[in-house]
């Protein structure tokens, strides 16, 4: 399932930073406003994203996206 291992992704991306584990993110999870992320963190998480589902998310693909479960309505379309 999409969310489930996008939720892994973040958690490593940013679990060791944060302390947070895939069981504490859910699809309303913003990933500024809960999470903090960056510029840095992003990217990260984008890059991760592309290598696990074998897609290419462009940058105007990623405008309007805030929450996890927007990210992964996103990799849906593109899978």
């Amino acid at each position: 399932m999409v969310i489930d291992k996008l939720k892994e992704i973040i958690a490593d991306a940013m679990g060791a930073r944060l302390r947070i584990d895939a069981d504490d993110i859910s699809e309303g999870t913003e990933f500024i406003a809960d999470l903090h992320a960056d510029s840095v963190d992003i990217a990260t998480i984008i890059c991760e994203i592309e290598d696990e589902f074998n897609i290419e998310i462009e940058d105007e693909q990623l405008e309007g996206i805030e929450t996890v479960g927007d990210v992964a309505e996103r990799i849906e379309e593109l899978i």
